[in-house]
């Protein structure tokens, strides 16, 4: 287990931390990173490395900065603001050859005076690269925006991870396209203008493929809420049911009870429901 060895590890790390083992020390908080979180002595040991490396940053290597980079932005461990304010502006002057790499760290820090002022510098048109005989082209953000989640909702995320669980060997998506679900090609001459419409935009809360037989959708799952009530989205439902029956796919509607329904209680529904229609 890995808390029974806790305690001799973090006496290693401060022996790298003393040793300016820098590498191995980052090595060792890495295969350890579930403890940062959870265990003091842990986050102590870490705090210790960080601060006597802070001020080495410019005389570490590139590997290094990068492992303390990706820990921070892995959320692993987060480095204090001036830390990793400072670790992105000696990323960005040793990649200064690499003009796309370094902006592609300023973005990071935007505001840093070095990160500033390389961002504030025009750009030609993004360049093709080479990597491993494969040509790549970056497009990478203007800002860093957190993006949104595939959920709409935490009951839906617990609907999903129920999902997954029933159904192990099997890939299992959510808010997929049923434009994605469908041949819509084959079935155009045969669906109504409105469900024609419809398919073309509309989303199935959650759909389970299987990937034995060419990753083809197999059962698709709806989670209702009271707003399925209103009369408008009673209608919809109605379209995105007979779409799909005219697909061959079953689609089943979940309704919960009132509250917060648990992983388990969805598991344990999905069960029986698969006992008894399949």
């Amino acid at each position: 287990m890995e808390t029974s060895s806790t305690p001799a590890d973090v006496e290693q790390l401060y022996r790298h931390v003393q040793a300016q083992a820098w590498t191995p020390a980052l090595e060792l908080v890495y295969r350890h990173r579930t403890l940062l979180a959870v265990d003091p002595l842990w986050r102590h040991a870490a705090d210790v490395l960080v601060r006597e490396l802070h001020p080495r940053l410019a005389e570490v290597g590139e590997a290094v900065l990068e492992r303390l980079f990706l820990l921070h932005t892995g959320r692993l461990y987060a480095l204090p603001e001036k830390v990793f304010a400072d670790l992105v502006a000696e990323l960005v002057r040793r990649h200064a050859d690499r003009p796309e790499l370094a902006r592609r760290y300023a973005r990071w820090c935007p505001t840093h005076p070095e990160c500033a002022r390389l961002l504030a510098t025009p750009t030609t048109e993004t360049p093709w690269e080479e990597l491993h005989d494969f040509a790549v082209r970056r497009h990478q953000p203007i800002q860093q925006v957190r993006p949104p989640s595939l959920f709409r909702s935490q009951q839906e995320f617990v609907f999903f991870q129920a999902v997954r669980e029933v159904f192990p060997t099997y890939l299992v998506y959510p808010n997929v396209a049923l434009s994605c679900l469908i041949d819509y090609e084959r079935l155009a001459d045969v669906l109504s203008e409105a469900e024609r419409r419809y398919a073309l935009q509309a989303l199935v809360d959650c759909a389970v493929f299987d990937p034995d037989d060419g990753y083809r959708p197999r059962y698709c799952f709806e989670l209702d809420s009271p707003l399925h009530g209103a009369p408008e989205r009673r209608q919809r439902d109605a379209l995105k049911a007979r779409i799909l029956q005219r697909a061959g796919l079953p689609l089943f509607c979940i309704r919960p009870p009132t509250g917060t329904v648990d992983r388990n209680a969805f598991v344990a529904l999905l069960r029986r429901l698969f006992q008894q229609n399949l």
